[in-house]
């Protein structure tokens, strides 16, 4: 399958950062969906963060930064100042762990996910949405394109509107992230016309702004041939005791539990999905649990924007 817009992330930067926990749930909606489960790697009973740093760290340009603000820092000669740039905008924006402005780590990850994980390019992330489109209020937490199908059945499309919420008990995280889905729902028009008066100025490459141009931009009896879907990132405390395990016996508390939190929220997450009467969308949810997540998160984002990482 090919994308009709390129990628913004490092290839594989997730490669040997996440673990997916296979399962077999599947939430039953009408539409496409994933249901991903991921743990970052276990060292002395705790999940390492460094590696998620790091990544997250190297594609703070990408995360920032339209395409066509990328492609003049490479016409200028300026490739090396681009993460500075980024870092000086994002912490110009607010304190790291400040939702709503690109600073909070579910903000970035659904970023992430979305692109190296659904192979979902970005119309725009939501650092782009808080400085260069601040003036539409928009909900989303990121925006992205989704190719759907092959040449030979024909390619549909998918806008995916990104949500995510990152908090210590994983039903309140599934709580939050549909009232923010339907915020996003109940403004998507405000939303879409946000996509289609900003979109083409990110790009560089004419194909793509020609694509772009058939794709999303109205023309006459044409509002764009696309379905509206969501991806979501939840993130959320695990909640066991370490005490008394040895390392070994706390790795596989941690598989049994997880097993658990998927098997037992699977069918909440599709109640909600029928609650908010969204069953006419596609769903990929993303899920990441920490130590303490209220914690993890803001000491992630502190880290990556004083670019105290391990390179």
């Amino acid at each position: 399958m090919k994308n009709d817009i390129t990628g913004t992330i490092k290839k594989k930067s997730l490669d040997g950062v996440f673990n997916e926990l296979n399962h077999s749930e599947v939430l039953g909606i009408s539409n496409n969906e994933q249901l991903c489960l991921f743990h970052l790697k276990v060292r002395g009973k705790k999940f390492y963060t460094d590696d998620l740093q790091t990544a997250l760290y190297r594609n703070i340009g990408k995360y920032v930064f339209s395409r066509a603000a990328l492609e003049d820092f490479h016409i200028n000669g300026d490739e090396d100042t681009i993460i500075s740039q980024a870092l000086k905008v994002m912490n110009e924006n607010g304190a790291a762990d400040t939702k709503g402005t690109g600073n909070e780590l579910g903000e970035m990850l659904v970023y992430t996910l979305l692109e190296e994980k659904l192979d979902a390019p970005k119309i725009l992330s939501r650092v782009e949405i808080a400085t260069d489109a601040v003036t539409y209020a928009s909900e989303c937490e990121s925006i992205h394109l989704l190719t759907l199908g092959d040449s030979n059945s024909g390619l549909t499309y998918e806008m995916v509107f990104g949500a995510s919420d990152t908090v210590g008990d994983i039903k309140d995280a599934i709580d939050h992230a549909f009232e923010a889905i339907d915020r996003i729902e109940q403004r998507s028009s405000k939303e879409i016309k946000m996509v289609e008066k900003t979109a083409l100025n990110r790009f560089y490459n004419p194909h793509e702004i020609d694509f772009i141009k058939q794709l999303i931009i109205p023309q006459p009896r044409n509002s764009g041939i696309y379905e509206i879907a969501y991806g979501v990132f939840l993130g959320y405390t695990l909640g066991i005791d370490p005490t008394g395990y040895t390392n070994d016996q706390y790795a596989e508390m941690m598989e049994k539990r997880l097993a658990l939190d998927i098997t037992h929220h699977t069918d909440y997450i599709a109640q909600k999905i029928k609650d908010y009467n969204l069953d006419g969308h596609s769903f990929y949810f993303y899920i990441l649990p920490f130590d303490n997540a209220e914690d993890n998160k803001k000491e992630i984002m502190t880290n990556v924007m004083k670019g105290d990482v391990t390179l």
